[in-house]
Parts: C-alpha cells; structure tokens; sequence
C-alpha cells in the first residue's frame, strides 16, 4: 500500500515539476518586450479566405500566452465576396485585427526614417 501512494506521490511530483519548467523557461526566452520597435503580421488574404482563421487564431494564442508582441494586419491580397465577409467576421471577432487593401499595406506598415538603417 505504502509503495503505491510513494509511487502516485512521485508521479504527481514529476507532473508538477515537468509543468513549473515549462512555463518558467517559456517566460525565460518570450521576446515580448514593452516599448520596442512595433512589429506586424502581416498576413496576406487572397480568394475566399482559405486558412485565415486558423492562421489568425495561432496569432492570437501567441499574443494571449505572450509569446510574442505584434500587431496582425491582414492585406486584402484579392479576396472574393465571400472572402470579404470572413475577414468583416474574423474582425468582430478579433478587434485588435487591421485589415487593408494592398496598396494602403505600404502606409501603414511605413515607419519614421530615424529607425531605418543606413548603409
């Protein structure tokens, strides 16, 4: 009986501190960081919107777990009618999201000269 509870103790024990490491070293190397450069996702979106709301789901989760500090911008790369009312759903649904026709892509992802690099 007591060999039983020992071993569930030191599986338990193992189980405990399998999971502490993982969000300690996950915490450790996280490149979320205030006040740096912005950066963006910029995820391209063409025809019906095949695999945006997967990809824009994984996006979300980094940013929910900070993992990573970044701004998703969805380019309308060509989208169909339909592709355009998942990017209006994905939006409700994600308010962070920007989307932009291509041709504004450029405007919004233009940052100051002071942080361009010089050769």
């Amino acid at each position: 009986m007591t060999l039983a509870i020992e071993f569930i103790l030191a599986f338990l024990c193992a189980a405990l501190l399998l999971s502490l490491s993982r969000v300690v070293f996950s915490r450790l190397v996280s490149p979320c960081q205030q006040g740096a450069v912005p950066v963006f996702a910029v995820v391209p979106a063409v025809g019906d919107g095949e695999g945006l709301e997967q990809t824009l789901r994984h996006l979300h989760w980094l940013r929910e777990e900070k993992l990573s500090c970044f701004t998703v911008l969805v380019v309308n790369g060509g989208l169909t009618p339909a592709g355009l009312e998942t990017v209006q759903a994905l939006a409700r649904k994600y308010p962070s999201l920007l989307f932009c026709p291509a041709e504004e892509a450029t405007l919004i992802l233009n940052l100051d000269e002071s942080f361009s690099v010089k050769p």
